[in-house]
């Protein structure tokens, strides 16, 4: 009897410890994806100024309703951009070349920001692909200079950013 208890024991032991395992794997691969990407001819166009006088559009009231104290430098931003846009819109222009503005708080009941914009207004004409035999004989002449100059700017920006800002700024409290 003894002997049984014992070996009953001693499967009972075996299969706890068996239990009491845990698994542990671990496997490595290697991983080749292949690599995919899309190019496009770059196009190129050249602007016709609409008028050779610089031209003034606005004010254009920005942000109606909001208070000063809740204009923030990313709104003065944004502003800028969309009286951009009004005033390309009101000249029938793609692009407004040498924009200024004037961004000053909205005076009475309107609120926001009133924005006057300065510039040349003048529409993309002669679209064709880079280098085409006809249209773009002379390409390389002159895009290889800019595409030099982009990647010059660029680097000055990466190491300077204080060149991407305006000149001055002048901030008013009345």
């Amino acid at each position: 009897m003894k002997r049984l208890f014992l070996m009953v024991a001693l499967v009972c032991g075996i299969s706890a410890t068996a239990l009491a395992q845990t698994e542990y794997e671990h496997s490595q691969a290697r991983i080749m994806e292949a690599t995919s990407d899309f190019f496009v001819r770059p196009m190129v166009a050249d602007l016709k100024m609409l008028k050779e006088e610089c031209q003034e559009y606005g004010p254009f009231n920005i942000y109606p309703g909001v208070p000063f104290s809740e204009i923030t430098f990313n709104h003065v931003t944004d502003a800028k951009a969309n009286a951009a846009y009004k005033a390309a819109m009101i000249a029938g222009a793609d692009v407004i070349l040498g924009a200024t503005f004037n961004v000053v708080n909205g005076k009475g009941k309107n609120k926001g920001l009133d924005v006057i914009v300065r510039g040349y207004p003048a529409k993309y004409v002669n679209f064709h692909n880079f280098g085409d035999a006809t249209k773009g004989k002379d390409d390389d002449k002159w895009i290889k200079i800019l595409l030099e100059n982009e990647r010059t700017r660029k680097w000055e920006i990466r190491t300077i950013q204080s060149q991407t800002q305006a000149v001055s700024t002048e901030t008013r409290n009345k």
